[in-house]
């Protein structure tokens, strides 16, 4: 096999979210263990790691990565098109972040490609006002599936649906989940009484009416810090001064752990949420921000998405049925109420998570190549 990889990733690497993290991660992995690794990405708009720029070659399209929809389009074409001419002038496996620009990807002639499913979007709730949009999201993501060698996963649900309904072979699929930095995570044993808080992107997965419901429920010292910013920012701003919500306090992006303010809101917590609608896009993904909760030792309640049979299985958090609003709520106050339960489940998630580092994930990729398979493969 060719040791070779350029991969394709069409989102912003200059901001440290989730799904950047990933591709870094995978990125630097190979590279460390003899890979020739080339990435293809936007233009970014912010910082580089250089333990990125120093081993990996970087080539940019001249599209900044925007939030809008719009957007996306071109920057996936042109993100594709020059991953495929660089993969085919240095015979080079191509692999390919996001189902949907793998799409693109395969619309452009690609296959025998290795891709990253971080998300299955068909139904997500980002396209469903889009008229057309969630069949024209499948196709390409069904497409995506179809022309790929192999398909990596962040969870086994979503593994499950592709073998279960996409008819996908099992050996075609590999489970990747997602992880975090714990080694650069320290937990405290300082808790401030009543201190709940969430951090993430603010997407159209966030269940905020729930966040809404919860403060509502709880007494005037309970306050909850939501760290983080996206394209629900917005809205949920007027839908808490609407509700005339004194307890729910908008941060903004504060990054997380370099950040000091982020730190002591998430490590002085008593509770840390992660609230999330009833979709089948939600069942199937991995949710980072619980995996860095449990890095800090933090009582977790959280909805039921991808990841959450890895917290169930190991008693390391409270899970609730996304589909219920009262589950939850109800889950928060008996973290709030009882000591002891915070401490047992702050502990194995703190346990478990160690298994779940992005190091660890980089080298189950690593790994993944390591196999014996071919290239050439149809």
């Amino acid at each position: 096999m060719t040791s070779k990889i350029c991969i394709a990733h069409g989102m912003n690497i200059g901001f440290r979210s989730g799904g950047t993290n990933r591709v870094l991660v995978f990125a630097k992995a190979l590279a460390e263990n003899g890979y020739d690794v080339s990435l293809v990405v936007p233009k970014p708009v912010g910082k580089i790691p250089e333990d990125i720029i120093d081993i990996i070659k970087i080539y940019t399209v001249p599209i900044k990565p925007k939030r809008s929809v719009i957007n996306q389009i071109p920057r996936a074409l042109s993100v594709a098109l020059k991953a495929k001419k660089i993969a085919e002038k240095e015979k080079a496996i191509l692999q390919i972040e996001h189902s949907t620009l793998g799409g693109i990807a395969a619309l452009l002639g690609c296959s025998n490609y290795i891709l990253d499913v971080h998300d299955l979007e068909f139904d997500g709730s980002l396209y469903k006002s889009i008229p057309l949009a969630p069949k024209v999201i499948y196709y390409l993501e069904r497409k995506a599936v179809s022309k790929a060698l192999k398909v990596i996963v962040v969870s086994e649900p979503m593994k499950e649906f592709l073998v279960e309904n996409w008819k996908v072979s099992e050996e075609k699929v590999t489970v990747i989940p997602n992880g975090c930095e714990v080694e650069r995570i320290k937990p405290s044993e300082k808790e401030i009484e009543g201190l709940i808080s969430f951090i993430g992107v603010l997407h159209h997965e966030i269940d905020y009416e729930k966040m809404i419901e919860l403060a509502k429920s709880v007494n005037e010292n309970t306050k909850i810090y939501i760290i983080g910013d996206g394209p629900m920012k917005d809205k949920f701003a007027k839908m808490i001064k609407n509700e005339k919500l004194k307890n729910i306090i908008l941060m903004g992006f504060l990054p997380f752990p370099e950040n000091n303010k982020a730190y002591e809101i998430l490590a002085h917590s008593q509770v840390c949420i992660a609230p999330l609608k009833s979709t089948l896009h939600v069942r199937m993904a991995s949710t980072v921000k619980t995996f860095t909760y449990a890095a800090l030792g933090k009582a977790i309640a959280m909805d039921r998405d991808g990841s959450a049979i890895i917290f169930e299985r190991n008693n390391a958090a409270l899970v609730s049925d996304p589909a219920k609003t009262e589950e939850f709520i109800e889950n928060v106050h008996k973290l709030l109420e009882d000591k002891n339960l915070r401490r047992k489940l702050g502990e194995n998630a703190r346990k478990l998570v160690k298994a779940f580092t992005w190091e660890k994930q980089g080298e189950r990729l690593v790994k993944m190549y390591e196999k014996k398979w071919s290239y050439n493969e149809n």
